[in-house]
C-alpha cells in the first residue's frame, strides 16, 4: 500500500507508457526506452570499456523508476564481466512504483527478460530506508535508497565511478536537480569517474560544472538534440586485494561474515571447531526485529536488518524456515498504544506490522532452525584449528568466546545468559509468539524460553530456569505449558551484548588484537537478535574492511560504530 507522501500517481497512457501524474511526465523515451537507456546512460559512460580489469565498479542511479537503467546496465555487466568482478549498484527512488505495474513495464523488452524478472522478484516493500537487492549469479549488489533524493544521499556510504542521473525532467521535477544536490552528487563520486543524463537545461549543466564536473554536449537520443555526459577530475587508484582472509567464530555472526565474502567474491578460512555450538546452535529461533516505539535511527536499523535476513533467507534457504508469522504479544497495559505506534513507522511497510486485539502481527517475521541457517552460510568453509601469522586480514566473530580476549573488556561487553526448553509433544497452538519469552513450534514439538541473566557465563542446566520458563509459558500458553511439564530438555548459552543493547561493528585498535599482524575487525554484541542482525551487519563490515560502498545508512553505522565506549 503506497502512501499519499510516496505516491507516483502512476497510471499508463493510451500507448501503453507509463506516466507519473504527480510529475506529470514520462519515464522514459516514448520511442524506445531500452534502447534510449543503452543510448544515453550505458554509452554515455563508456560501458563496458570503463571497468575493465576492475574487480569493483559502483555506479549510482537517480531515479530508479521502473527498474530499466538497471536491468539494461545488469545484462550488459553479465556479458562483459571482469574475472570475479563485482558491480555494486546504488539507486535511488522516493516514489515505488507497485511491483505489478513495473513488471508490465518491463515487460515491454523480452531481450532483458532474465535481469528484469529478478528485480522484480526482490521488488521491495512501500516502505522508508534501504533495500538490497542480491544478483550473486552475475556478481551484482543493489542498494536501493527509499527515500528523499538528498536524504539517499547523505545517508550512502559510497564513492561510484559512474552516475546515471535519471529523475522526472527539470521542469517537472526541479527539486532532483537542485544545486545543493549535485554538490551532494559529487561528494559521493571516485576520481575519474563518469556521468551521464538524459537533460541539457542549462542550470543542471552549470550546476554540475560548479560540482566540479566537466561537462560536454553528445547528440541526444530520439526526438531530444542533445544530452550531457561528464566526467569528474582525477584517476581512479589501484585497490589493495587481500591475499588470507579469516573469521574467529563459526556462529551466525561469522556464518554471515564468510556469506559476504563469498558474494563478494572472497573466501575466508574458519576458525572454530566447534561452529555454530552457542546461541546459534538452538534447534529454533525467532528472526524479529527490536520494537521501538520512538522510532528513529534505532528503529531503521534495525527494519533494514530484519527487510534484508527475511529475503535472505527465503531466497537462499528456505528449508531452514519453520514457520512465517510471528505474534507479538503483550507484556503490559501500555503496550496496545506502542504497537500502534510501531505499525505507523515508515521503516516498515503497513501489511508487515498489524495490530490485532491479541497483540502485533508481524506477517514477515520467520520462525527458524538457526543451525541449518549457518550451515548453510558455512558450506565448503575450510576449518583452521587456530589463527596463524600468514593472514592479513580477520574478522573477529567469535560469539562467548570473546570474553576470553582482550576486546571484551576494551569495549565493554557483557554476556547474559540464555535457557531454553525444548518439549517433543505436540502443541495446539501452530502459531510462533514473543512477549519478552518466545514460543516456536518445531516438527518435532516445540521450543520456549529464555532466561535472561546478566553477568553469569554458566552454561549448565539449572532446574531453576526451567521452572522459570515453564512459568511464563504457562502464564500465556496454559494448554502448551501442560504438555511440556511432563518432560523437556533443556540447553543454556551465552549472548554477547553492551553497554546501549546495540552491536558493534569496525576495525579493532592494534592494542585489542593480541599478537595478531593481520587488519582486524569484529562483529559482536547481536543480544538476542543474531539472525535478525547479523545477515546485514556481516555484510556491512565486509563492506568496510575492504572499502566498498556499505548496504548501511550513515546513521545506521553511526550507532554500531567499534569506538563509540571504546576505554583503551
Amino acid at each position: 500500500m503506497t502512501s499519499p507522501e510516496t505516491d507516483p500517481q502512476l497510471y499508463f497512457s493510451d500507448d501503453g507508457n507509463p506516466r507519473s501524474a504527480r510529475f506529470d511526465d514520462i519515464y522514459y523515451s516514448l520511442q524506445d526506452g531500452l534502447s534510449e537507456s543503452r543510448a544515453v546512460f550505458l554509452s554515455g559512460c563508456q560501458m563496458p570499456d570503463i571497468w575493465v580489469g576492475r574487480r569493483h565498479f559502483t555506479v549510482g542511479e537517480l531515479g530508479f523508476g521502473t527498474g530499466l537503467n538497471i536491468a539494461a546496465l545488469i545484462q550488459l555487466w553479465a556479458a562483459h564481466r571482469p574475472e570475479n568482478g563485482h558491480l555494486h549498484l546504488f539507486s535511488v527512488e522516493g516514489f515505488l512504483m507497485p511491483r505489478a505495474a513495473a513488471a508490465a513495464a518491463l515487460s515491454a523488452w523480452p531481450e532483458i527478460a532474465p535481469f528484469a524478472e529478478v528485480i522484480i522478484a526482490q521488488w521491495p516493500p512501500q516502505r522508508r530506508g534501504f533495500h538490497i537487492m542480491r544478483f550473486p549469479q552475475w556478481g551484482v549488489t543493489l542498494t536501493l535508497a527509499l527515500m528523499d533524493v538528498r536524504n539517499a544521499l547523505s545517508q550512502w556510504q559510497g564513492k561510484a565511478d559512474a552516475w546515471f542521473l535519471d529523475g522526472f525532467s527539470p521542469a517537472c521535477n526541479p527539486d532532483m536537480w537542485a544545486d545543493d544536490v549535485l554538490l551532494a552528487v559529487a561528494d559521493k563520486t571516485a576520481p575519474g569517474a563518469r556521468l551521464a543524463t538524459f537533460t541539457v537545461a542549462g542550470f543542471v549543466r552549470r550546476g554540475l560544472q560548479a560540482a566540479g564536473f566537466a561537462v560536454s554536449k553528445q547528440p541526444g537520443f530520439g526526438r531530444k538534440r542533445e544530452r550531457l555526459e561528464a566526467v569528474f577530475p582525477g584517476e581512479s587508484e589501484p585497490r589493495d586485494e587481500p591475499q588470507r582472509i579469516a573469521v574467529v567464530g563459526g556462529g551466525i555472526a561469522g556464518a554471515s561474515v564468510i556469506a559476504a565474502l563469498r558474494d563478494y567474491g572472497y573466501s575466508a578460512d574458519l576458525v572454530d571447531p566447534a561452529r555454530g555450538s552457542g546461541a546459534s546452535g538452538n534447534p529454533a529461533g525467532l528472526v524479529t526485529p527490536r520494537l521501538d516505539a520512538g522510532g528513529g535511527a534505532i528503529s531503521d536499523l534495525f527494519a533494514d536488518a530484519f527487510y534484508y535476513a527475511t529475503d535472505r533467507l527465503w531466497q537462499d534457504m528456505p528449508e531452514a524456515i519453520l514457520s512465517e508469522g510471528v505474534l507479538q504479544r503483550p507484556a503490559t497495559d501500555r503496550d496496545a498504544a506502542r504497537f500502534t505506534k510501531i505499525a505507523e513507522q515508515a521503516a516498515f511497510d503497513p501489511q508487515d506490522m498489524r495490530v490485532e486485539d491479541t497483540g502485533l502481527r508481524m506477517p514477515r517475521a520467520l520462525a527458524i532452525d538457526p543451525r541449518a541457517v549457518v550451515q548453510t552460510f558455512l558450506a565448503d568453509v575450510t576449518v583452521k584449528e587456530a589463527v596463524v601469522d600468514d593472514y592479513d586480514l580477520v574478522f573477529m566473530t567469535c560469539g562467548e568466546g570473546v570474553f576470553d580476549l582482550e576486546v571484551a573488556r576494551s569495549l565493554d561487553l557483557r554476556p547474559v545468559r540464555g535457557q531454553i526448553e525444548v518439549a517433543n509433544a505436540q502443541p495446539r497452538d501452530p502459531q510462533a509468539q514473543a512477549w519478552g519469552g518466545y514460543y516456536v513450534p518445531t516438527p518435532e514439538g516445540f521450543v520456549f524460553g529464555a532466561t535472561h541473566v546478566r553477568g553469569d557465563r554458566g552454561t549448565d542446566v539449572r532446574e531453576a530456569d526451567r521452572t522459570h520458563n515453564l512459568d511464563t509459558l504457562r502464564a500465556v500458553l496454559p494448554d502448551e505449558a501442560a504438555l511440556a511439564a511432563a518432560e523437556t530438555s533443556s540447553r543454556a548459552s551465552i549472548r554477547v551484548t553492551t553497554r546501549d543493547h546495540l552491536p558493534v561493528l569496525g576495525p579493532l585498535m592494534e592494542s585489542m588484537t593480541g599478537s595478531l599482524s593481520a587488519d582486524s575487525y569484529v562483529l559482536t554484541g547481536l543480544g538476542a537478535r543474531g539472525f535478525c542482525l547479523a545477515p546485514l551487519l556481516g555484510r556491512a563490515l565486509v563492506a568496510q574492511a575492504l572499502s566498498l560502498p556499505s548496504p548501511l545508512s550513515a546513521a545506521s553505522a553511526r550507532l554500531v560504530r567499534v569506538d563509540r565506549f571504546q576505554v583503551g
